[in-house]
């Protein structure tokens, strides 16, 4: 017996994984030695790119959840 998955489910691990690339790419692009670049800044910039991905984690475990249940 083949189950289908709801599109719903598919667009929040979509909309997960966004999120995530995106908080993973601005950690990545953090330069805290770069000229101009202040404390604060960089701080703030890490805590954008926490949030983001907490964001996406959240998307990924609402799907999970979703899912087990529909079983």
């Amino acid at each position: 017996m083949e189950e289908k998955i709801e599109t719903r489910v598919i667009v929040y691990w979509l909309i997960g994984a966004f999120f995530v690339f995106l908080g993973s790419a601005l950690a990545g692009a953090v330069e805290p030695n770069a000229l101009g670049a202040t404390s604060f800044g960089v701080a703030l910039s890490y805590l954008i790119a926490f949030s983001l991905i907490l964001i996406g984690g959240m998307f990924w475990i609402s799907a999970a959840m979703y899912l087990s249940e529909e079983r």
